[in-house]
């Protein structure tokens, strides 16, 4: 193991010379206590922490997604009820300025009620009025 590191380290690592890798040259180094396990093992537990990540940062977009999506809808049906009362608020205005104005067109000055004294000399004697309407 550490005999083959000393060996290949700084020869040529292509074939050929119009190979890709022709001019390419080994470079290893010797890890003492080094298993495949604990490379395995540290790969799984970063695949791991990035799916967490992931994971968190999806679960904050939704959050934040269907938080705007709960504002937009609260604005429209606010805008809808403003819009609503505006209207409401615009035809009572409508309907009073037109009675204002016919009440304003139609004045009509009121005569004072004549006196009971009055009555008695424009009024037609009870026996003639008799007369007329019993025939």
């Amino acid at each position: 193991k550490q005999w083959y590191q000393r060996r290949v380290r700084g020869n040529i690592l292509g074939g050929k010379k119009g190979s890709y890798y022709h001019d390419d040259i080994w470079t290893m180094k010797y890890l003492p206590r080094f298993k495949w396990a604990n490379l395995t093992e540290k790969l799984a537990y970063d695949s791991a922490v990035r799916k967490k990540k992931l994971q968190r940062e999806l679960t904050q977009v939704r959050k934040e997604t269907n938080f705007y999506i709960e504002q937009v809808d609260k604005n429209k049906q606010l805008t809808a009820i403003k819009r609503k009362r505006e209207e409401k608020q615009q035809i009572t205005e409508k309907a009073s300025n037109t009675t204002e104005s016919q009440t304003d067109s139609k004045s009509v000055k009121q005569r004072k009620l004549a006196s009971s004294s009055d009555k008695s000399k424009s009024s037609i004697s009870s026996g003639v009025l008799s007369s007329v309407f019993t025939q």
